[in-house]
């Protein structure tokens, strides 16, 4: 084998293992996204049974005996925010308005969640082709924020009742 012969093998596998970490990465963030729709979907189904036993949707973020009234990783919660890097969603000071929504995930979590429900004639925010008639029904809006490669751009992840929970991303990874 000549040396170029030597160089070739070498410059070839550089590029291979380049795709490869690339591919491997992005495989690594996907499944990180996989948390946010699980929980959202956590989230709907302990809505749904709230409004069975109470009659209303349950809001629940950031503060404590607040729900919030907007959307936003400014209400949502836990307060620090998550990136690549997992944080503990239970812990002491925990707004109690989850714990009353029955949603406390089993361990770390790298998205902030936030829940907003409403009746009409309150419009739910960001849906713009909602109308509160004929649709007489109370609603709730839940959404999930994450930076997994700690850049500028939040991945958002969106249920809305009345579009029978599906759901809606935008910038899924960043």
């Amino acid at each position: 084998m000549t040396l170029i012969e030597m160089m070739i093998v070498v410059v070839i596998l550089a590029v291979l293992a380049g795709i490869a970490t690339m591919s491997y990465s992005r495989y690594i963030k996907r499944t990180r996204t996989t948390e946010a729709s699980t929980m959202l979907q956590s989230i709907a189904g302990r809505e749904e049974a709230y409004r069975q036993e109470f009659g209303v949707y349950c809001g629940a973020g950031r503060t404590d005996s607040m729900p919030p009234a907007s959307l936003g990783p400014s209400s949502a919660y836990p307060a620090s925010s998550p990136t690549v890097t997992p944080v503990d969603f239970t812990v002491t000071g925990m707004p109690r308005e989850w714990t009353q929504l029955g949603f406390r995930p089993a361990g770390r979590v790298r998205y902030r969640y936030v829940a907003v429900a409403g009746a009409p004639p309150n419009a739910p925010p960001g849906e713009s082709t909602w109308s509160s008639n004929p649709n007489q029904d109370a609603w709730y809006v839940t959404e999930a924020y994450g930076n997994l490669d700690n850049d500028s751009a939040l991945s958002t992840f969106r249920l809305f009742s009345g579009n029978g929970n599906t759901l809606a991303v935008t910038s899924e990874l960043e």
